[in-house]
């Protein structure tokens, strides 16, 4: 997410001054809230501020109070904005008919798993994981890491909770996700951070130009390939990642688990290239541009089956939001891809029936709540 590479670069600059600072992080919250668990903030000394944990309500209560809650060690701050809450009417202005339970930890350089992990995970794009105590509330300061590597740490008291909690972390991060779990009397939020997503965009025409600036602002990484040099040219692409000239199995190698590709190189010859090649890779959207009929001779003459392919390809690819030109069908295809990287169907919200969040609004016990993995850009 871009707020997380936002979290980051203020983190760079307390660490160079040798400061401390407060990371929040929602670890729990029912019934209705503007953000999942697993979202931060990070409160410098001085009140600058990266990231968020509300819709802007919350973070001045926090800017003001977080440094001397956390005097004697991690706590859990609730907001409760139901009708009988505190804050259901107040100064908050929330809105959300929920509680919130925030974790607010002082952090120093070398202390915190959390801003040091993101930073692996974003360099190396391996997944990684933290499982922290929630409750009871006095026992928020124990928590267990899964890094890079695989490797666990943790300062959990009870060995056998220790090793439950392994076992859930590690569970977490084989299904790219976090989530709420209950083991024995102590209730665990498991946070999975998992690498950006990376937009591999296959031609460089004037019309991939504002999808890679989109994407960028989203906090996704960006490759640019082509075949031909005069088209793949770095300046022409300033926000992007990398810039290729595309040689054969070159968009086959730019995919990894967590990339996602569109084909649009307006040349039938290397769309049909680039769709036989990436059509050997399993990645959770292939888009195509350009009509219907166009991407069925694709695959006919690339001898693919469209079946095989199916319900990864997309074409003509984007969101049928009436787009025109290149910035409009650029938002359309960028909106189709999220919708597919969280497994939904793109609708209005007004017509979805439940939660708009994936995530566990019940508070039952015994039930695992999963919830978006944080994905590190």
């Amino acid at each position: 997410m871009r707020e997380l590479a936002q979290i980051l670069r203020l983190w760079s600059r307390i660490e160079a001054a040798g400061e401390s600072a407060v990371l929040a992080t929602i670890v729990r919250t029912r019934g209705s809230s503007y953000r999942s668990p697993g979202a931060h903030l990070l409160i410098a000394p001085d009140g600058r501020r990266a990231g968020s944990v509300s819709g802007g309500c919350l973070e001045d209560d926090l800017v003001k109070k977080a440094r001397w809650l956390t005097e004697g060690g991690p706590v859990i701050r609730r907001y409760d904005t139901t009708a009988d809450g505190e804050i259901s009417t107040g100064a908050y202005g929330l809105g959300c008919n929920g509680t919130i339970d925030v974790l607010l930890e002082r952090v120093s350089s070398g202390s915190e798993p959390f801003l040091y992990l993101a930073r692996e995970v974003r360099a190396h794009r391996r997944c990684a994981a933290i499982g922290r105590v929630i409750e009871p509330r006095g026992a928020a300061n124990q928590s267990l890491t899964i890094d890079l590597n695989g490797s666990a740490s943790h300062n959990v008291a009870d060995p056998e909770l220790a090793n439950a909690l392994e076992d859930q972390a590690r569970a977490a991060i084989a299904d790219s996700q976090s989530r709420h779990v209950f083991l024995k009397s102590v209730e665990a939020f498991i946070e999975t951070l998992i690498p950006a997503a990376r937009l591999v965009i296959c031609g460089a025409g004037d019309d991939a130009v504002p999808l890679s600036e989109i994407a960028k602002f989203l906090g996704w990484q960006v490759w640019i390939l082509d075949g031909r040099a005069h088209y793949a040219v770095a300046g022409k692409f300033p926000s992007a990642d990398k810039v290729i000239v595309r040689m054969p199995g070159d968009a086959a190698a730019a995919v990894d688990r967590w990339s996602v590709a569109v084909i649009m190189n307006h040349s039938y010859s290397q769309d049909m290239e680039v769709l036989r090649e990436l059509s050997s890779v399993r990645v959770p959207y292939l888009g195509v541009l350009g009509p219907r009929k166009r991407t069925l001779q694709l695959l006919a003459d690339a001898g693919l089956d469209q079946d095989k392919l199916l319900p990864h390809l997309h074409s003509p690819m984007g969101l049928d939001i009436g787009a025109e030109g290149p910035e409009q069908v650029a938002l359309a295809v960028i909106a189709e891809i999220q919708a597919a990287l969280h497994a939904r169907q793109g609708g209005p919200l007004r017509e979805r029936s439940g939660p708009i969040h994936a995530r566990d609004v019940s508070g039952t016990e015994g039930a695992e709540g999963w919830i978006h993995s944080i994905a590190c850009a």
